[in-house]
């Protein structure tokens, strides 16, 4: 099968400065495939208004303040960095946003389309001269517009293989793109049971000989490891402290982990819990079998992943932070 690297990254949320450096990685970190393990689009919609002398106001940072266009441009810059996504409109648009959720929801969602399709263009032109492919997967955050706008268009660099099974160097990649049940009632959430049924429908498409050689890529990390440990959260969302210190507790996916455990894969790459990035093991009939979370730090305009090598059998990995 032969050595080869790849990268490992997840949650970029929207953050351009993430995308662009993403859109560099291979080249700085020199990888021969680079994975995308869901979570493309942001949360936040960042109206900005624009006057009718050609000033701006940007609700988001100031109700009142006013701001030039120079300074108004630098301020969006800093909000598109920080995985905002930005659309200019005009007072009566944003009096419609404000009074009509359904036209809001379909403005956001149009932008997050449009913003993540911008972005992997970037990454697909550069990747594509340095014959390098990136694979992606969308997340429990991504709506069908951003899906859609992803499987639409024709990349030249871009594989996109969520519920679908790829092949990479000749390892097999199996990509699902969703996450169990969170608080936040996001759009690509699932039971437990259905995450189970699901990845297992997927897992037997595979020769039971394929299995030492598949590298499983979900969204979710697999429950009660190092890499889905989040702050624990009381019924109104306040994070739970004692003692002045933050209550972890685990949130991964126990369909996840009994996939893992049932048909022992290469590895597993995972993201959607940022604060858990990097490695654990579940311990299989004798056997390790490594389970990544990339992190993130989007909102910073960090781009954090994992350089995993693979020779056959053998993996061996780094932290990066960029």
């Amino acid at each position: 099968m032969g050595r080869f690297r790849l990268l490992l990254v997840s949650d970029l949320h929207g953050s351009e400065v993430a995308y662009r450096k993403l859109s560099n990685a291979v080249r700085f970190y020199k990888v021969d495939a680079v994975v995308l393990a869901g979570d493309l689009a942001g949360k936040v919609l960042a109206p900005v208004i624009k006057l009718p002398d050609g000033s701006y106001k940007i609700p988001i940072i100031s109700e009142n303040k006013v701001f030039k266009a120079s300074e108004a441009e630098a301020k969006i810059k800093e909000l598109k960095a920080s995985g905002y996504h930005i659309r200019v409109v005009s007072e009566e648009e944003h009096e419609r946003m404000i009074n009509d959720k359904d036209y809001l929801n379909k403005v956001f969602n149009e932008t997050m389309a449009k913003d993540v399709a911008e972005y992997l263009s970037v990454i697909d032109e550069r990747y594509r001269q340095q014959g390098v492919k990136l694979y992606v997967i969308p997340g429990n955050d991504d709506p069908d517009e951003v899906i859609n706008a992803v499987v639409n268009r024709r990349w030249g660099s871009i594989v996109f293989f969520d519920n679908d099974i790829v092949n990479l160097n000749n390892h097999l990649l199996v990509g699902f793109g969703y996450s169990n049940i969170t608080p936040w009632n996001t759009h690509r959430e699932l039971s437990e049971e259905d995450m189970y049924s699901r990845l297992s429908r997927l897992m037997n498409r595979l020769d039971g000989n394929d299995y030492a050689r598949t590298i499983l890529v979900v969204h979710a990390p697999p429950h009660g490891t190092l890499i889905d440990q989040a702050p624990m959260l009381t019924s109104d969302f306040k994070v739970v402290r004692r003692g002045g210190e933050v209550i972890l507790t685990h949130v991964g996916s126990v369909g996840v982990r009994r996939v893992i455990e049932e048909y022992k894969p290469l590895m597993g790459l995972h993201g959607h819990i940022h604060e858990s990035g990097g490695v654990d093991y579940l311990k299989v009939d004798g056997s390790r079998i490594p389970v990544f979370n990339a992190g993130s730090e989007y909102q910073y305009g960090i781009l954090r992943g994992i350089i995993i090598s693979i020779d056959g059998n053998k993996v061996n990995y780094v932290p990066v932070r960029g």
